[in-house]
């Protein structure tokens, strides 16, 4: 799966997420977006996420990363290196959020899935996303992951869940990713971001986290 997700030079994503949110003051709520991403290596990636409690996009051309809160009414940019993955690692580093599905997207995929797993299991094939999978346990440190690849001929990811176990309430992020297009042709302009007439400029390290506290094993290792 890695290997066949590294050789990509261009794909579109269309996923389901399911996420808890525990506050301190509520009862504990589930929470669903659908979220779409589409790269193309090695330097443009643009997507969005919306659902019952974030309406956000994102953009990267190369050389400045964009992101559009529409709830809030506000965007912030940043100039950024010149490549995917350390688009989304200055990403991390400027807010403290791992943009969902992001393990997937760099270019060693199993170092940035496998690199601090402790233990692992595989437990049989099932089904995932209305197709057969290989459905694989891990465990790190802080989380616990669970992932299921498509059997078939073209082995990608269907499924996620990660458990945030060093958090109170051990909450979940579930993603089942529904639609891959590995052949996608994105125009350009798809990747070019233009704030919306009335919109507030704010500072990158002012936006808040999108949806899940981490949205995958990146920005919880």
């Amino acid at each position: 799966m890695s290997d066949r997700l590294s050789r990509v030079t261009a794909l579109a994503i269309e996923a389901d997420e399911v996420y808890d949110e525990v506050p301190s003051d509520a009862p504990r709520r589930q929470l669903t977006s659908v979220r779409r991403v589409a790269m193309r290596r090695p330097d443009r990636l643009v997507g969005d996420a919306a659902g019952d409690a974030i309406n956000r996009s994102f953009w990267y051309d190369g050389q400045t990363f964009s992101a559009l809160d529409r709830e809030q009414n506000v965007w912030a940019s940043g100039a950024v290196p010149p490549t995917i993955d350390q688009a989304l690692d200055w990403v991390f580093d400027q807010t403290g959020t791992a943009i969902p599905l992001a393990d997937f997207l760099y270019a060693d995929v199993y170092d940035r899935l496998m690199g601090k797993v402790q233990r692992g299991v595989y437990l049989g094939i099932h089904e995932a996303a209305g197709v057969p999978c290989h459905h694989l346990s891990f465990e790190q440190a802080t989380i616990d992951w669970q992932l299921w690849i498509d059997a078939g001929p073209d082995p990608l990811p269907r499924k996620l869940v990660i458990s945030y176990k060093a958090e109170d309430e051990v909450p979940q992020y579930s993603v089942t990713i529904r639609k891959w297009n590995l052949a996608a042709k994105v125009p350009e302009a798809l990747f070019r971001f233009a704030p919306p007439e009335g919109a507030k400029r704010i500072e990158v390290t002012a936006l808040t986290p999108a949806g899940p506290a981490a949205g995958g094993q990146g920005g919880a290792r």
